[in-house]
């Protein structure tokens, strides 16, 4: 799948497009911590503050953090993601939208990025007035402690650490709301209901706030519900077709394309319990390993496993023509 960055037009200019609307987007989120309750546009700070600090993990471009900004002026949202063209985007809504309580996070100063891509490519990709931006292509960030306090790093060329920009107890809820599911073993750190990524968590989070996730995808949902046991969190609610329990809850434009490909919203509410004593990975890693055995029973296939399916279905359709019995992943 091409970033954001892959699909700009000739003439885009980030610094620009940022400057009209910088006051929703905070670069230097460290700065921050403890105090998000009295942020306000431009860096300001508010007379009054919020009742609640929510994070968007994994914003997109921000059209679901502003919707909820909207029905919600006594939370503050906080979106991020690691695409800085996403971030722009979201900040330009949240302007647009004229909404005080949304802002959005930079991983890394987007302009010194575009600096170090030129210098890099000298300017072979920079022609027609165009900079040679290097988005951040990891998913969100590692905000992991393990129980050592040990961080734990996922190789990404640039992270946002959670654990400095948010401190102990300050936000009310975490969204994941359709997160990349990476399908792969070797990139499941990535994943954000990660073991260690839910470790991490728990601290920021204050007494009685937890994690909602949303995804279409049932293999990522059934792997993350290992991931909230094994850090010690409490499963509070989970429903397999959140539009049904919440139908008046904000869309996002990757949720309305989804759910016109055939998928449902499938959703878990968790809360952190007691710390594990011994934090451990002992789930199977690859998302193959949560299909179910039918394939051809699925009426709709998980957004970024569709290769996979059909290539599984093929090879079983291929073995029962031989009548060999059919091939099944091993829990990996």
């Amino acid at each position: 799948m091409r970033s954001a960055a892959s699909r700009l037009h000739k003439g885009f200019s980030y610094e620009r497009r940022f400057a009209a609307c910088e006051a929703h987007a905070v670069k230097d989120a460290a700065a921050w911590a403890g105090q998000w309750a009295d942020w306000a546009p431009g860096g300001a700070k508010r007379a009054e503050p919020f009742a609640h600090v929510v994070l968007d993990l994994g914003c997109g471009k921000g059209e679901y953090t502003v919707a909820c900004a909207r029905a919600r002026p006594d939370v503050l949202f906080v979106g991020f993601d690691v695409d800085a063209i996403c971030t722009l985007r979201s900040a330009e809504q949240a302007a647009a939208a004229g909404v005080d309580n949304a802002v959005f996070l930079l991983a890394e100063d987007p302009f010194a990025a575009a600096e170090d891509g030129q210098r890099a490519l000298a300017g072979a990709s920079g022609a027609g007035g165009v900079p040679a931006l290097a988005p951040i292509d990891a998913h969100a960030s590692r905000a992991s402690r393990a129980a050592s306090g040990t961080p734990h790093r996922s190789g990404a060329p640039a992270e946002l650490d959670l654990a400095r920009a948010f401190a102990p107890g300050e936000l009310a809820c975490i969204l994941m709301n359709y997160p990349t599911p990476f399908p792969k073993k070797k990139k499941a750190h990535l994943r954000l209901t990660y073991l260690d990524r839910l470790m991490g968590y728990r601290r920021l989070l204050r007494e009685g706030a937890g994690i909602r996730l949303r995804t279409d995808s049932q293999p990522l949902r059934d792997f993350s519900l290992t991931q909230f046991e094994l850090a010690g969190y409490r499963v509070v609610r989970r429903t397999d077709d959140v539009r049904a329990v919440c139908p008046d809850e904000p869309w996002s434009a990757y949720e309305r394309k989804l759910v016109e490909q055939g998928a449902r919203a499938l959703g878990v509410f968790a809360v952190p319990g007691p710390a594990p004593a011994h934090v451990q990975q002992t789930a199977p890693l690859s998302l193959v390993s949560y299909l179910p055995d039918n394939l051809d029973a699925l009426d709709y296939v998980p957004h970024g496993m569709q290769g996979c399916v059909e290539n599984l279905r093929n090879r079983h359709a291929h073995e029962r023509a031989r009548g060999v019995p059919e091939f099944r992943p091993p829990a990996i």
